[in-house]
């Protein structure tokens, strides 16, 4: 099985319109109903990140896929493309996105974040504990996240199963490890 996406997907370089979740001038921007995950320019968009390994949640601005934050280095990963689903179940789609972060000049931590119109993200999906531990692809259907974890100390991979709880407002691990 290959790692491709069963969700809809577009190169990270896509479009450009505003949507929430966005900040403009200073201030969040105003959501348009008809603005979607789909008509953000994600790779050159100021929006909240959240946690990715030691970064904190913050506020940080893209311009190529890259920036800096709070001390902190942000990269959205180059060779992987932004994923589309419906994560949430309802009924609006949502953008899967892979994020690298650390300090300068050294290994950064990836995690897998999800994204929504309005103007906080949903959450990290997973960030694993260790660096050498990163989330390498993913497929997302009927709202249940595979998320593919390479580790660079053994060579080895395994899949993580993840859904949205809305109880808890987070994403949680389904497949009982």
């Amino acid at each position: 099985m290959g790692w491709g996406f069963v969700m809809r997907e577009l190169p990270m370089g896509w479009a450009v319109v505003v949507a929430a979740g966005l900040v403009l001038a200073g201030g969040p921007a105003s959501a348009d109903p008809a603005s979607d995950v789909r008509e953000v320019d994600w790779p050159n968009a100021e929006f909240v990140v959240p946690a990715v390994g030691p970064c904190p949640q913050q506020l940080v601005d893209f311009t190529g896929g890259a920036a800096e934050a709070g001390g902190w280095v942000y990269r959205l990963t180059p060779e992987r493309r932004i994923g589309f689903a419906d994560v949430t179940g309802e009924g609006v789609e949502d953008a899967l996105i892979l994020v690298e972060c650390g300090p300068r000049d050294s290994e950064y931590s990836r995690a897998l974040v999800a994204m929504t119109v309005g103007p906080q993200p949903l959450g990290t999906v997973v960030s694993p504990p260790v660096w050498t531990q990163v989330p390498d692809g993913f497929t997302a259907h009927d709202g249940e996240i595979a998320v593919r974890i390479e580790d660079f100390d053994t060579g080895g991979s395994w899949t993580e199963h993840y859904r949205w709880a809305q109880s808890a407002q987070a994403f949680v691990r389904v497949d009982g490890s």
